[in-house]
């Protein structure tokens, strides 16, 4: 009761992480008839980001406003695919959020923690031994490397080098090396270690992407290895999660005619401890697509996700959700809504 009694105003305004507000510059130049060049940087706005803000913050002073989400260069040539080199996203990333829901960049994925993630769950023993989880910890959906970070909501890739093979009968490899900055939490022993962060990895992803008459088939693997901790080198910690990996994968499908849909996700981590048993999830969505308005399609999705071990050996978690997007396509926007 005092805590809430203690709570103050935070704002009205919160930022929807499955669409943030971002900002940026591109730009692109030819070196010969094969060859491209091109850069980007782009800022993202993070008021009260929906992965952050939660029941029992007293501020805001956990929200990043402006994050540099991508600083990145890259050299395309043709068959000889694209090497890029800078602050950007991870050969691996996206890799659980193949679908074609249309409800994916607005209200409803396979990264559920999008939505409340900082919420906290209560307990019914406030006598046990275990913090309060949080939406972010339960429910990760291993969506590569760089994903939101699960403690703090940022963007967590920094420096890499990635190269990305020309697309070769609907089939791309990529495969990037670099440094990220995932905060840890020892659950086992509720040690919370605010400057334990991962950082060297190697990650390599094959994607598919084709149609087939009237279906369209997406699908994408990928895997990761962490082998190195600067901040933490020394540590029993560091020794003890130094090989560190996880994999994950999803495939969708979407008969066009229709509209139908549907996409499967899912994957496994190596935890840090080797008395802390695999994370595992696995993630189902369905959808439909209607034509009800002439301002756009309108786009439903349901979708189920299950998650093993996140806190402790055996814990688990369930989510259902609902969610619905209308297209506005004469001003390049959308109305959502989503239940969880």
């Amino acid at each position: 009761e005092q805590v809430w009694a203690d709570k103050q105003d935070t704002g009205v305004i919160v930022d929807n992480n499955y669409s943030p507000s971002k900002f940026g510059i591109t730009g692109t130049g030819n070196l010969s008839k094969c060859t491209v060049v091109g850069g980007v940087a782009e800022l993202q706005l993070m008021p009260n980001n929906t992965r952050l803000v939660n029941q029992l913050q007293t501020d805001s002073s956990s929200t990043r406003l402006v994050l540099a989400r991508q600083v990145d260069s890259w050299v395309s040539g043709g068959m000889w695919g694209k090497l890029s080199l800078g602050l950007g996203y991870a050969a691996s990333y996206g890799i659980t959020d193949i679908s074609y829901a249309g409800t994916n960049q607005t209200s409803l994925g396979s990264s559920v923690a999008n939505n409340a993630g900082g919420m906290f769950f209560g307990r019914k023993n406030l006598n046990a031994t275990i913090d309060d989880p949080t939406v972010n910890e339960v429910f990760n959906a291993l969506n590569g490397v760089g994903d939101i970070d699960s403690l703090n909501a940022v963007f967590s890739t920094k420096e890499r080098v990635r190269y990305d093979t020309a697309s070769w009968m609907g089939f791309k490899l990529s495969a990037s090396y670099g440094n990220t900055a995932n905060k840890y939490v020892l659950w086992s022993t509720q040690v919370t270690n605010p400057n334990y962060s991962r950082r060297t990895y190697t990650d390599v992803a094959l994607r598919y992407d084709a149609c087939w008459d009237d279906f369209h088939l997406g699908a994408g693997v990928a895997g990761a290895w962490f082998t190195r901790d600067h901040t933490a080198a020394t540590t029993t910690l560091a020794a003890a999660t130094r090989n560190e990996r996880a994999w994950s994968a999803s495939i969708a499908v979407e008969h066009k005619p229709t509209g139908f849909n549907a996409a499967v996700a899912g994957g496994q981590k190596r935890q840090g401890l080797a008395t802390h048993d695999d994370y595992e999830f696995w993630y189902i969505q369905l959808g439909k697509k209607f034509c009800f308005t002439s301002y756009g399609k309108t786009n439903f999705a349901i979708d189920y996700f299950q998650s093993k071990n996140a806190i402790v050996n055996d814990s688990k978690g369930k989510t259902f959700g609902f969610g619905v997007t209308q297209e506005l396509q004469k001003i390049n926007s959308a109305l959502y809504a989503s239940l969880r």
